[in-house]
């Protein structure tokens, strides 16, 4: 009885701070954009790269099982609907500057679906975005089953990194 006392406390207490946004330290601008941190789904970070800054808000995130013949590998697809503003003065490439990752159970599980790649529930996002301009579509991973995912934009030790759980 010990015990499961203890494990609904600790369950509380998890949920409580949660619920208050510990966990993770954002820096926030005017503008509301943050510049490193942990996010919640729909808001916005700015991620600094070589080729330029840019604006990414996660704006939901759903499973799919896959239509016909559309079977994920790890499996379920976790498909995260992404809007991207470039605040770079050149086009683009997104591919190369936007090192999307997915973490499940806190262990990475790299992006396996191939950039312009189509599905029955979506299209992984890929291509050129000049710069001011906007591309809002699909981040498509293929992962295991969880009740918990983060999406990580940069590497957990780089400066610059925005991280959506």
């Amino acid at each position: 009885m010990k015990k499961f006392s203890l494990w609904s406390v600790l369950l509380v207490l998890v949920l409580f701070v949660s619920a208050c946004g510990g966990g993770g330290s954002s820096e926030t601008g005017g503008d509301g954009i943050s510049e490193d941190g942990i996010l919640t789904i729909g808001e916005t970070g700015l991620y600094s790269t070589k080729g330029g800054d840019f604006e990414v808000t996660i704006n939901s995130v759903k499973k799919e099982a896959g239509g016909d013949g559309e079977t994920a590998l790890r499996g379920t697809y976790v498909v995260a609907n992404v809007t991207i503003t470039s605040r770079a003065s050149e086009s683009t490439n997104l591919e190369k500057v936007l090192p999307f990752k997915i973490f499940v159970d806190d262990i990475v599980n790299w992006n396996s679906v191939t950039a312009g790649k189509e599905f029955s529930f979506g299209k992984q996002i890929s291509g050129e975005i000049a710069g001011g301009d906007s591309i809002t579509g699909e981040l498509i991973f293929d992962a295991r089953e969880s009740e918990t995912y983060k999406i990580l934009l940069g590497g957990k030790a780089e400066p610059n990194k925005l991280e959506w759980s």
